[in-house]
């Protein structure tokens, strides 16, 4: 039987939300579907929770492995689909009802390589109410490749993440996830997009993120978080020839993710004074194309430029902000 479309679940250490995830694929079941979990050597019950789901659906797959970290489990699941298309999903996110029967149809409607959809960010502790979720008009837009990469660093319909897309498994052919580096979206994505033919992008958020403490996404300083600049650093470069003569979201863009990971610096008290300089010296150079562009609002104009003019001023504003937002 052809199998039309892979849900890939990678697995670690996530008992207490794994079952939320599972289930939410399991209603969003399609025909010609299947569910694909690696379980990356989990310490937890989770490894017992696959087998539990395996043994009551047969469109339920498990591979148990050593633990070998989240592009290598990436580079498993994309090895071992069946789909002609494959959704990764994290294991303590989900997805809300009906989202592969309405994406599906859209993928065959378009004659997209690539559909992207977007996300509800969920928090600890709060609760989110979905009726309003999805209440506007849909808004379908179609890019070409050379479009997608170069939104991707300030993104409108397309970002750096894997989770919220649907994407032909062929496009990763000689592609990899980098084993043992962080951001390992950020290194990889841009490639895929580059070899599809159409990418396709809906306003609807389908794809529910939760963040807990302990996620990538809320680590301070260390050395691993230089992979972000490294990574983008990597899509700018790629992209400054693939997008030509279209640069300039790309220029903007990288300036804000590098200024990500200043951030980074400052929550930890941590600095690499020698990149901060380069990057300050990067956004004056550019300062008339953040003033120019269209993709970022007044008020993230003024950090970038404050940034790069005054940083002394900056850090002390960006450490007031945490310590409200915290």
């Amino acid at each position: 039987m052809t199998i039309n479309l892979t849900a890939a679940v990678p697995v670690y250490n996530v008992e207490k939300y794994l079952k939320r995830c599972i289930d939410s694929l399991i209603k969003n079941r399609i025909n010609n579907y299947e569910i694909l979990l690696v379980d990356d050597g989990s310490q937890d019950n989770s490894g017992n929770i696959c087998d539990e789901y395996a043994a009551k659906y047969d469109y339920i797959r498990v591979i148990h492995q050593q633990n070998k970290g989240l592009a290598e489990v990436r580079n498993v699941c994309i090895e071992q689909a069946k789909g002609e298309y494959i959704s990764f999903i994290d294991s303590d996110d989900f997805i809300t009802d009906n989202t592969y029967s309405h994406l599906m149809n859209l993928i065959y409607k378009y004659n997209a390589d690539i559909l992207c959809y977007g996300v509800i960010d969920l928090y600890e502790g709060i609760t989110e109410n979905f009726s309003k979720i999805n209440n506007e008009n849909e808004i379908i837009t179609e890019l070409s490749p050379e479009d997608a990469v170069e939104e991707m660093l300030l993104p409108k319909h397309v970002d750096i993440i894997t989770c919220n897309k649907i994407i032909k498994k062929s496009l990763y052919k000689n592609v990899y996830y980098p084993s043992g580096k962080l951001y390992e979206d950020m290194f990889t994505n841009y490639k895929i997009i580059a070899k599809a033919n159409k990418v396709v992008s809906t306003n609807y958020k389908y794809y529910c993120y939760y963040h807990r403490n302990g996620s990538i996404g809320r680590m301070t300083y260390n050395p691993k978080t230089m992979d972000l600049s490294v990574a983008v650093n990597e899509l700018f470069e790629f992209g400054k020839e693939f997008c030509k003569p279209h640069i300039d979201n790309l220029i903007v863009g990288n300036l804000f993710w590098q200024i990500v990971v200043v951030n980074f610096m400052i929550k930890s008290n941590t600095y690499d004074k020698h990149f901060i300089k380069g990057i300050r010296k990067f956004g004056r150079k550019y300062s008339i194309k953040i003033i120019l562009n269209k993709y970022i609002n007044l008020t993230r104009k003024i950090q970038m430029l404050l940034f790069s003019y005054c940083f002394s001023i900056y850090k002390q504003l960006y450490r007031k902000y945490i310590k409200e937002k915290r």
